[in-house]
């Protein structure tokens, strides 16, 4: 395995499995009859900025190939 692909899969590891924590956060909240959508927006908010910073170094990482 080469060194990008350990990267990629690391970022995809920190990327997604908070996000899918937090949306399974907002379906136990929500069955409990609780406001629900705070943990929906921070998991929606978790994927845009971690995605963005999984961009910029997966994409530093291609300019110095």
């Amino acid at each position: 395995m080469t060194k990008e692909t350990t990267i990629a899969r690391l970022l995809v590891v920190l990327v997604f499995a908070p996000a899918g924590g937090l949306f399974g956060k907002a379906v136990a909240v929500a069955a409990s009859g609780r406001h629900w959508w705070p943990w929906l927006v921070a998991a929606l908010a978790w994927l845009v900025v971690s995605g963005l910073v999984a961009v910029a170094v997966s994409s530093r990482f291609d300019e110095h190939r």
